[in-house]
């Protein structure tokens, strides 16, 4: 009996990791080599408002323009330096140390708009991997390439489209849309969420028409695009397959109501570096920047965490980054599918719904709220803020901290652990604060999620920016274990996310003097180093002590803590001896916290496709 159990036991891991390496694989396969590529004929009908040989013209002049300057660009080494931190004076700091680290594929038809569109074939078709421009749009671009503007003018690019017949060009106060008979029901899921975000926190009321003159076809095509803001009569967008979620959704809507991308702000260099010899020369337009007479953002800061701001690892010809956080720290939160508060900001203000709310006779919001436009007595709030006058932590999960100069442990689960991509991700809220006068000072001593560009499928967000309008650092790999961040007033919200597995994460947090050399963003230099404490590094461990495979050397490692694998002492040893009552007290409270919690799964199955060799 002892035997079988041992042949059963080994041929259920050989297969699990059998399957791994199968549908890895298949997933890189499908990457690569893509189906279905449309032929000119098929193009031609897909495209009717586009000059397909003007197109490809366009493309291919903007793609020589952009590898010449990029080339031209002083070398970095980005192994060991990447971007830089941006100074509180707008000047750039010197670049820090850039940590790459192995991404994690989660779906066959890839898990990025730019994966999705690459196997579609369409990059010779569509400006910046996802927009389709109409005639006059080329030849604005193309113009914009030669117009000799100085850098004063140049800075006034920006990311909202406002063309020289604003705001004419603009829908106005209503968009009509309708479902073309290839709209599969994710489609009409995903698309109507979209729908009704925009509407929520905009004036734009978004109706579906087949009969209005001027409406936009949701279609299912090859990949996912859409034409960029208004252009008179009917005008595509696709999401095909792989497109069919609110994220993607919300993005192809938003080049569709006005919005361009964020890295092609023409400021973008002052906050990423462009890493010229990681780029499929197929996609280098993905990099150009916009020109006065297309772009203008409203005077607000770039924001790593808009929906319009592709990943960092975006088309990119060997999975590593493309694009380098001159604040190293938010190198993972480039690709959300989160609509940041900046996006809602600038939308209302290129609808000029901002003007509906007279400031007497609205609500008073604070922590850089704004009214309503459709109830100017409530606030839209910043991300980790609710209440009418974002006033308070938003309801549901989560709970409110008290800081003190001594540490304490948090840890925390999120998610059911079962390899299901869920629709939309369950958010936890946490307010750490400190009393007042004093600053937060948060470590990530433990973090399990899948990794990958925009901690689409999990993560935690810390809110340390003195601009709490801007998206908070966002974390999604075991390689950010030891980040310390310290705030820039007395609270921080922390937001945690989930929609595919679990999330885990155990963050240290005490209260600190500030000091005159307080920043936004850590400095590796300032803190002292921790050593690594006892976590696990695959959202799968349950599983894999269910079946037994804590016996295996390679489980073990990356399983520490679910396969007993540490001593009190290595789990402790992370903070000096006279804090350890109060840790333990923490940690007991939280172990309650977490039994209780009943959206976590520990004995989830595993994800065949999912990346193990980067735990390894």
């Amino acid at each position: 009996m002892l035997c079988y159990s041992s042949a059963l036991f080994i041929i259920l891991v050989g297969a699990v990791l059998a399957q791994i390496d199968v549908n890895q694989a298949l997933n890189q396969n499908k990457l690569d080599v893509g189906s279905s590529v449309l032929n000119d004929v098929e193009l031609e009908k897909t495209f009717p408002r586009t000059n397909l040989s003007r197109m490809r013209s366009a493309l291919h002049s903007l793609r020589q323009n952009w590898s010449a300057k990029l080339q031209a660009m002083p070398a970095r080494n980005y192994e060991s330096g990447g971007g830089g931190n941006q100074g509180a004076d707008g000047g750039v700091q010197q670049p820090q140390p850039l940590r790459e680290k192995p991404r994690d594929r989660i779906k066959t038809e890839g898990d990025t708009l730019h994966q999705v569109n690459k196997a579609a074939g369409l990059n010779d078709i569509l400006y910046q991997g996802d927009m389709v421009l109409t005639d006059e749009q080329i030849g604005t671009i193309l113009e914009a390439q030669k117009d000799g503007s100085t850098e004063n003018e140049a800075r006034k690019r920006r990311q909202a489209y406002r063309d020289r017949y604003y705001p004419s060009t603009i829908w106005g106060n209503s968009v009509y849309y309708y479902y073309d008979r290839t709209a599969t029901p994710k489609i009409v899921k995903a698309f109507e969420q979209a729908v009704a975000f925009w509407s929520n926190v905009t004036c734009i009321n978004i109706y579906q028409s087949s009969t209005a003159l001027n409406r936009i076809r949701v279609f299912k095509g090859q990949g996912c695009y859409s034409y960029v803001g208004r252009i008179s009569g009917v005008q595509d967008l696709s999401l095909g397959t792989g497109c069919e979620e609110f994220g993607t959704a919300a993005h192809e809507l938003g080049h569709a109501l006005g919005f361009f991308h964020t890295q092609s702000r023409y400021d973008r260099d002052n906050y990423i570096s462009i890493n010229y010899a990681n780029i499929d020369p197929s996609f280098v337009e993905q990099f150009d920047k916009e020109s006065s007479s297309t772009n203008y953002n409203y005077g607000m800061p770039y924001d790593y965490g808009s929906i319009m701001q592709y990943g960092a690892s975006s088309a990119s010809s060997n999975d590593k980054a493309t694009m380098v956080a001159r604040d190293a720290e938010y190198q993972d939160t480039m690709g959300s599918d989160f609509v940041s508060f900046y996006d809602i900001s600038m939308m209302n203000e290129h609808y000029k719904c901002k003007e509906l709310c007279p400031n007497a006779t609205s609500a008073q919001c604070t922590n850089g709220g704004f009214p309503s436009p459709r109830n100017c007595q409530i606030c839209i709030c910043p991300s980790g803020y609710g209440g009418s006058l974002c006033e308070q932590r938003p309801p549901g999960c989560g709970e409110d901290l008290t800081a003190t100069d001594a540490w304490q442990t948090v840890q925390k689960t999120l998610g059911d652990g079962l390899p299901v991509l869920r629709d939309n991700h369950t958010l936890c809220h946490y307010w750490v604060r400190a009393p007042e006068g004093q600053a937060v000072e948060i470590r990530i001593s433990g973090l399990t999620t899948v990794t990958i560009d925009g901690c689409i499928f999990g993560g935690i967000e810390l809110k340390t920016n003195k601009d709490q309008k801007l998206t908070g650092y966002r974390y999604c790999s075991s390689a950010d274990q030891n980040t310390v961040h310290r705030s820039s007033g007395s609270l921080v919200p922390i937001v945690m996310f989930n929609r595919y597995a679990s999330t885990r994460a155990t963050l240290d947090y005490r209260a600190v003097t500030p000091s005159a050399t307080d920043s936004t963003s850590p400095d590796a230099t300032t803190f002292a180093p921790v050593v690594s404490s006892c976590q696990d590094l695959h959202p799968n461990c349950g599983f894999y002590e269910f079946f037994g495979m804590c016996r295996l050397r390679r489980i073990k490692k990356i399983c520490q803590f679910t396969c007993r694998d540490c001593s009190n002492r290595n789990r402790n040893r992370n903070h000096n001896n006279n804090n350890n009552n109060s840790r333990n007290n923490s940690n007991r409270n939280n172990n309650n916290n977490n039994n209780s919690n009943n959206n976590y799964n520990p004995f989830g199955p595993v994800p065949f496709w999912h990346s193990f060799s980067a735990y390894q």
